[in-house]
């Protein structure tokens, strides 16, 4: 536990000193639409029949009061866990810490949510991270004439990077895939930002890219890679896109990018999550 209270002490000393504000939000929410369950949502019924969901994302609670109460700015970080189902129908808890700004303004909103995340991890968890770069644009570019029932499907197959599933697949519903086999078979041999013209990639994307990647070399025990295959929750992000991998004890401990708030904002920010198996030790 003594990494875990390092982590907490560090991230909060962090995002204190880059002025945010705790942002608050109970673990239970009324389900108002049931359009908000899916297969990873875990909901209960109360006494009076009412039904509640768990809280499953942080994020999209602080864009929903963003949207609702018209704010201006928000500037917030978060800590608590989250529940989700699993593949296996089990309910796993994962405590997240995250940090949140809306309105995007420039890449330095995003050094700045990289910074904190990458300080408190290095000065607490571990001292050898990986940091993986993509943009949901180039991806969502190689999927937009795929119809969107096909999408959530497509998107898992994408992260297990498995061509001849992914080959199968666009046989199987007669989808021409062979940009999405690109990004994923460059995914193993392109990950260097050297190798960025080889994409063809819009001259924004590729200048916020390369920001993104000087900035983060800056930062001693990082290794920096593209990957233009994430796609997690793709259709949620609208930009530039992070996870990072602890390379000493190898997992997937943060993850973040930037996103739309509404047709007109954009928002940035990132979580740390730590599995069951690292807070309950």
């Amino acid at each position: 536990m003594k990494r875990i209270d390092k982590l907490v002490r560090s991230f909060v000393d962090q995002v204190m000193s880059e002025g945010f504000e705790l942002f608050l939000s109970p673990e239970t929410e009324a389900l108002r639409d049931l359009l908000q369950i899916n297969d990873n949502v875990v909901f209960f019924q109360a006494k009076n029949g009412q039904l509640f969901k768990l809280r499953d994302d942080h994020t999209t609670t602080i864009v929903e009061f963003f949207n609702k109460n018209a704010s201006d700015s928000l500037r917030v970080w978060y800590s608590g866990f989250v529940y989700r189902y699993d593949q296996t129908g089990q309910i796993q808890n994962t405590f997240q810490l995250g940090l949140e700004i809306v309105p995007y303004n420039s890449p330095q909103d995003s050094f700045v949510v990289l910074r904190v995340m990458l300080e408190s991890i290095l000065r607490s968890l571990t001292d050898e991270l990986l940091v993986e770069i993509g943009d949901s644009r180039v991806i969502e570019k190689c999927v937009q004439h795929v119809p969107k029932k096909f999408r959530k499907k497509l998107f898992e197959l994408i992260d297990r990077k498995d061509v001849s599933e992914l080959e199968f697949f666009a046989s199987l519903n007669d989808l021409d895939l062979s940009d999405v086999l690109k990004l994923v078979e460059a995914s193993f041999t392109k990950r260097s930002v050297n190798q960025l013209k080889e994409f063809e990639l819009d001259p924004s994307i590729e200048r916020e890219i390369v920001e993104l990647v000087d900035f983060l070399s800056g930062f001693s025990g990082v290794t920096v890679e593209i990957d233009f295959s994430l796609a997690r929750t793709v259709e949620e992000y609208d930009g530039p896109t992070f996870i990072f991998f602890d390379l000493k004890d190898p997992a997937l401990i943060a993850a973040g990018g930037r996103y739309r708030v509404n047709e007109r904002t954009l928002g940035v920010g990132g979580t740390i999550f730590l599995e069951e198996k690292a807070w309950s030790r």
